[in-house]
């Protein structure tokens, strides 16, 4: 007993010390959040756009196509429009008499990485490996701390992964001539530059969204959160419905219970 409440003590001070000490991402409002939340297709171009702005010079998404640009709940890029995407990317081929040789991408293609392997990666970034961004935000989160943790199990609060990702992009010490200060990275230095600024990119389609260092950085983070989960609108439309039908279900029944109870009652008078 005494070492199961040392156990529980020394948990909740590191819960405790954690919500105290740490500087942690503040929770974002995410138009994809909760049970019936979706995407927002016009932010989501607009992520894309910073994507191939910002960050496709050292990141790839080997697990997107670019034909699941023009699925329902994404960016919906019209086929055209995902073509002329596509064949912005080279890809390595073997031509008929057995050289090595190159052609542009189709829709069936991945947003690649813009590196031959990993070790041009390493040696064209001082050591770091650029990361993968097709999951980026379901495999990056942070502990929220106590109490709201405990919280999270009841309301689930899925989005750390998103918040941590816009924290990352936004949290850059503005006095370091590096720009490699970041009051949210482990260690408060990460080896990629600031890569967003106000003013930096001019959107490409009609918008009445600002062009500021956070806007890009929401945005991105959004397409990136669509990009790990591009069937999360589908799913939660037939989660509602299964949910739907096993409400009647249970009404239905509930119902039928209640009619065999009066029949019993009936038949005793």
């Amino acid at each position: 007993m005494a070492r199961f409440l040392t156990t529980v003590t020394l948990t909740l001070a590191l819960f405790l010390s954690n919500a105290i000490g740490a500087q942690l991402p503040t929770a974002q409002t995410w138009s994809f959040s909760g049970v019936s939340g979706k995407h927002d297709s016009e932010q989501l171009r607009r992520g894309l756009q910073v994507y191939e702005e910002k960050c496709r010079a050292c990141h790839g998404m080997k697990y997107l196509t670019f034909k699941t640009l023009t699925k329902a709940g994404g960016p919906q890029l019209s086929e055209a429009e995902a073509k002329t995407l596509a064949s912005g990317y080279v890809f390595a081929t073997i031509e008929d008499d057995g050289q090595p040789g190159e052609r542009e991408g189709n829709l069936n293609d991945v947003f690649a990485s813009p590196y031959l392997n990993e070790q041009e990666a390493k040696y064209l970034n001082n050591g770091a490996l650029p990361v993968d961004l097709s999951y980026i935000v379901r495999a990056r989160t942070y502990d929220r701390g106590f109490p709201r943790f405990l919280l999270d199990a009841f309301t689930p609060y899925t989005e750390q992964g998103a918040d941590y990702v816009y924290a990352l992009l936004t949290g850059y010490a503005t006095d370091d001539p590096e720009m490699k200060t970041n009051r949210f990275f482990p260690g408060g230095i990460i080896n990629m530059p600031k890569p967003l600024a106000d003013n930096d990119i001019t959107w490409a389609m009609q918008t009445h969204a600002p062009q500021t260092e956070e806007q890009y950085a929401r945005d991105v983070t959004a397409f990136l959160a669509w990009a790990a989960d591009p069937q999360l609108e589908s799913r939660k439309h037939r989660g509602a419905i299964v949910m739907g039908y096993l409400a009647s279900m249970l009404a239905l029944l509930a119902l039928l219970q209640r009619m065999r109870s009066r029949s019993r009652s009936n038949e005793k008078n």
